[in-house]
């Protein structure tokens, strides 16, 4: 039995440290569209619950990084935002949702018109 609470302490750890990393990555990607100059793209593989993460920087040099959506969350989301250069603002109302089962939670990342910034809503479903 002690086996099980671990396992699951473990995944509650893993699932709440890939949210902090998504949200990060997130505002980091947007930041850089704007020191940068260069947009930046958050690419969304729903089949294979994959985010990645492109930044266009000095000299045409792309840095790409990707995170896993880990099994104990269900994200859905656009195939693509574009944070355009200086701005930051992605000029649409996308949102992220990972839905959480096992603690009965839906997390959603939902972008505001103009600003470009996010709302972070965590619903009990």
């Amino acid at each position: 039995m002690p086996t099980l609470a671990i396992q699951r302490w473990k995944q509650a750890i893993e699932t709440e440290q890939f949210l902090a990393t998504f949200e990060k990555k997130l505002l980091f990607t947007q930041q850089m569209a704007i020191v940068n100059s260069n947009n930046t793209e958050i690419i969304f593989q729903e089949q294979e619950q994959k985010i990645n993460f492109l930044i266009l920087g000095f000299e045409e040099e792309v840095s790409e990084n990707s995170l896993t959506i880990p099994d104990s969350l269900q994200g859905t989301g656009p195939n693509k935002i574009i944070f355009k250069k200086d701005t930051g603002n992605n000029g649409n109302l996308s949102k992220y949702s990972f839905l959480w089962s096992a603690k009965r939670q839906l997390i959603e990342f939902q972008f505001q018109l103009g600003s470009g910034r996010y709302v972070k809503k965590i619903k009990k479903t």
